[in-house]
């Protein structure tokens, strides 16, 4: 498993929850979802997201994919439900098997029967409930299973693909319990949503178009990022996550983002001149001028951040001068109260964690490493990520 219905006909097929939704939508293209919880419906982002949304709207619609005459998505069930996180479906060979079945190879192939590159835009983010994304098992392995998420899910930022949210019915979607059915219908509102073209043609046509993973497949000095001191768990691969996150944040705004995580600090003499060491590590890989490049030193529990020189206007906000540069100025300040706000979001990871967590699986000192980086690195992602076109 993957982590992570026919078009619009007339008004009197539309359920009153779609009814009163038409009153407040604009002209476009969304996904009324039918649950034993009640309905809700989904705002699909077909300007932005495209591929992603002809990939959804053509498995819901049956010109994508059908199966046995019918549209793919067809007998869908909630199959993974993590409160507080995740709802997930899209596969209806997992819907039709019993809970806990172990499914082989060619029934995944059944359940994934294509797959298409990722679609990341600066702006979509899991930062709320209600966010509908794609589950995937890596860089552009998306194919039939998406996900809603229940909170605030800002780490699954440039790993998953956001294409949607909720517009109406968001209390519904908290209720909804395991392997509750549920029915998909897509409604085209308005010229443009009548316009949007979802079958194999279009889709393929802008499947075509798509950038494509471009980074390294495992963390390593080479890498966006590495763990060369192991200090991450390493079930499931935590650094090889990171990577991706990075390079897919590279793919996404051009801005290259690199983190290496170390056991130690730099010796006394290495570190003598102030901002030296860390000046040289990111010579090495190429962000001194345009990039960020960060480390963390876990004897000394410590995050440090080298800003490329074209980067510190947008990290201050503002034209930078050389009174902003010195030793306590105005860049050191910014730093200081960015490592403090990553520091608190790190504390509220944790929290979050030791409430799920029992006496059997405890929070470790490398689970702590991980939420550490989290944080920092999705305060660098959200910082250098452009702002979103209106």
């Amino acid at each position: 498993m993957r982590f992570t219905q026919f078009v619009l006909c007339g008004v009197m097929l539309l359920s009153a929850c779609a009814l009163r939704a038409m009153e407040k939508m604009a002209d476009g293209v969304y996904a009324e979802f039918t649950t034993p919880r009640g309905t809700f419906v989904v705002e699909l982002n077909y300007r932005e997201a495209p591929m992603t949304v002809a990939s959804f709207v053509g498995l819901a619609e049956g010109t994508i994919a059908p199966r046995n005459g019918q549209p793919f998505f067809t007998g869908l069930k909630w199959y993974r439900v993590v409160p507080g996180f995740v709802i997930q479906s899209g596969d209806p060979v997992r819907s039709a098997a019993a809970p806990g079945a172990e499914l082989g190879d060619a029934d995944d192939k059944a359940g994934h029967p294509f797959s298409f590159p990722d679609e990341f835009v600066p702006g979509l983010r899991h930062a709320t409930a209600g966010v509908l994304s794609m589950a995937n098992a890596g860089p552009d392995t998306n194919s039939t299973e998406f996900f809603l998420t229940l909170g605030d899910c800002t780490r699954l930022n440039y790993l998953h693909s956001v294409f949607g949210h909720v517009f109406t019915g968001l209390e519904i979607v908290a209720k909804i319990e395991p392997n509750d059915a549920f029915s998909i219908k897509i409604l085209r509102i308005g010229e443009a949503g009548r316009a949007f073209r979802a079958d194999e043609a279009a889709f393929q046509a802008l499947a075509a178009k798509a950038a494509k993973y471009s980074g390294a497949p495992e963390a390593g000095p080479a890498a966006h990022f590495d763990d060369p001191d192991k200090l991450l768990p390493v079930d499931p691969p935590r650094a090889k996550n990171f990577n991706y996150k990075l390079a897919n944040f590279e793919r996404a705004t051009g801005v290259k983002i690199v983190a290496r995580l170390f056991a130690k600090s730099p010796a006394e003499a290495e570190d003598k001149v102030p901002g030296a060491y860390m000046r040289r590590l990111a010579e090495q890989v190429g962000v001194a001028q345009r990039g960020v490049f960060a480390a963390y030193f876990a004897d000394e529990d410590d995050w440090r951040v080298w800003i490329g020189d074209e980067l510190t206007a947008a990290f201050l906000g503002r034209p930078v001068t050389a009174t902003d540069l010195g030793e306590g100025a105005a860049l050191h300040q910014a730093k200081e109260a960015f490592f403090a706000a990553a520091k608190i979001q790190a504390a509220k990871y944790t929290e979050q964690a030791r409430k799920l967590r029992d006496a059997d699986h405890p929070i470790l000192p490398a689970d702590l490493v991980k939420y550490s980086t989290d944080a920092l690195v999705d305060s660098l992602v959200l910082r250098f990520e452009p702002a979103r076109r209106p």
